[in-house]
């Protein structure tokens, strides 16, 4: 029998890792869930092949919006919908880096939203890890429109959209995972002050790049200070947000 998860990191580009199979048992040695996003589908199955069954490794399929040419780009990400419960990192960007396939991207999520709905078991839900920059209203109104939002359990990675949009999206039921970076701003804080308490994950978004030497050790480590920074936001202890992180964890994967 697996152990109880101890920490959990709701977005870590696992496949990025120069050994990602010795970061994964690293994890599962600590204790350390993983939702592993990919920023393309050919990246997801790279990576399922390689990690084989780890429990505490969940490898999800995407297609980041930096990665977006053509709508044609969500086709091969819906094709493996069907079996999959995991989904990311998907999303919209709308930094002036990326303005220019903007048009792109939006069909491509569009397609991938009503993919993910249409596909999604309602006894285990599928859970899609989303970025949303700059345009977090937009992807709120795609979540809506294509039944994503009821039918999913959607994630917001390193939300840094308005207030109004951040109680927009509680109300829809969306999760938000933070990490060091989002509480490095003055926003991200008060983020992490006022959400309610079931709706907070961890993440780490590491590595920043490819074919990186970072270990699990530097994702347990990236998590702890994350714990600290939230457990200070709300004027709590660590061990309580931990706790309702492992929690939420655990409700959100079933």
């Amino acid at each position: 029998m697996l152990p109880a998860i101890m920490l959990y990191d709701a977005h870590v580009h696992l496949g990025w890792f120069s050994d990602a199979v010795a970061v994964a048992r690293g994890a599962a040695a600590q204790a350390l869930s993983l939702y592993a996003v990919t920023v393309t589908p050919d990246e997801y199955l790279r990576m399922q092949s390689s990690l084989g069954t780890n429990g505490f490794v969940a490898p999800a399929a995407g297609l980041h919006p930096w990665w977006v040419h053509g709508v044609r780009d969500a086709e091969a990400l819906c094709e493996l919908l069907p079996e999959t419960r995991y989904v990311g990192e998907i999303g919209l960007d709308a930094s002036p880096r990326h303005a220019a396939t903007w048009d792109a991207q939006l069909a491509a999520f569009e397609r991938i939203c009503a993919e993910c709905a249409k596909t999604s078991d309602p006894a285990f839900p599928k859970l899609l890890s989303i970025h949303a920059v700059r345009c977090a209203s937009t992807v709120l109104d795609v979540l809506e429109e294509t039944g994503a939002a009821s039918t999913c359990r959607c994630v917001l990675h390193w939300f840094s959209g308005s207030s109004e949009e951040l109680w927009r999206a509680a109300r829809l039921g969306c999760r938000f995972s933070l990490g060091e970076r989002s509480l490095a701003t003055r926003r991200g804080r008060e983020y992490a002050r006022i959400l309610p308490a079931e709706l907070l994950l961890t993440e780490t978004d590491l590595p920043e790049g490819e074919h990186s030497p970072a270990t699990a050790d530097d994702i347990v480590d990236s998590l702890e200070r994350t714990i600290a920074g939230i457990a200070d936001a709300r004027n709590t202890t660590a061990e309580a947000v931990r706790h309702q992180v492992a929690v939420n964890a655990a409700e959100l994967l079933g």
